[in-house]
């Protein structure tokens, strides 16, 4: 029996495009996205360009009020205080979790060892490696449900994280070094020092963001 290929849609083709126009900053907040304007640029049908929208609009990289034009989600500081209150819960629970265990995830290690490689290059690098990390630390659980919740987050902790790193509020070296730190302590077995770490890593970043959103 002949393997069948997966098709890609035209819909995730435009979704993909987008995200990445919005996460490289082509995109920047309160850009406007009109389904008229996205069909037309990339050569789709209507329907299309208004299902790629509303993908968007649902993971929260677009707004978009009642009979009004979805536009690139500008967030406040207030937003980006409680996405990183949320994700904190989350991972300091996963922290514990692997410290009691002194489990320490490779993919962890693999992204953390990415990032110390790229200091000195752009702050934006990061990006990827850094959410890989943090994400693995909550994969590791093992836990399909946990990791659906965490990954709904995931875009708006992207989105945020470029905000930071176009400021280049946050030293990539410091980062690795935080992020060493915390998995030397769930090596460790340091369930509550390797929490408080963790916690007091996403509040510097959530600080420094807020206090950048609160200056534009």
């Amino acid at each position: 029996m002949a393997a069948r290929l997966g098709v890609v849609s035209v819909v995730q083709v435009v979704i993909r495009s987008l995200r990445a126009r919005i996460f490289s900053g082509e995109l920047a907040p309160g850009t406007p996205l009109a389904e008229v304007d996205v069909a037309a640029q990339y050569e789709v049908a209507r329907p299309t360009a208004k299902a790629a929208l509303e993908n968007l609009v649902a993971s929260g990289l677009l707004t978009r009020n009642a009979h009004q034009t979805a536009r690139v989600t500008l967030l406040s500081a207030r937003d980006a205080l409680d996405i990183y209150r949320t994700r904190s819960i989350i991972e300091a629970e996963a922290v514990r979790l692997l410290a009691a265990q002194r489990e320490v995830p490779s993919e962890a290690r693999e992204a953390n060892a990415e990032i110390t490689e790229l200091v000195g290059a752009s702050p934006i690098d990061i990006i990827d490696p850094d959410i890989r990390f943090h994400a693995a630390l909550v994969q590791a659980l093992g836990s399909r449900r946990t990791s659906a919740i965490y990954a709904q987050l995931t875009d708006e902790i992207r989105l945020c994280m470029t905000h930071v790193q176009d400021a280049t509020l946050l030293s990539t070296k410091d980062i690795a070094a935080e992020h060493a730190r915390l998995l030397q302590l769930i090596s460790e077995g340091e369930a509550a020092a390797a929490a408080k770490v963790l916690e007091e890593h996403l509040r510097t970043a959530s600080n420094k963001l807020a206090e950048h959103l609160e200056s534009l």
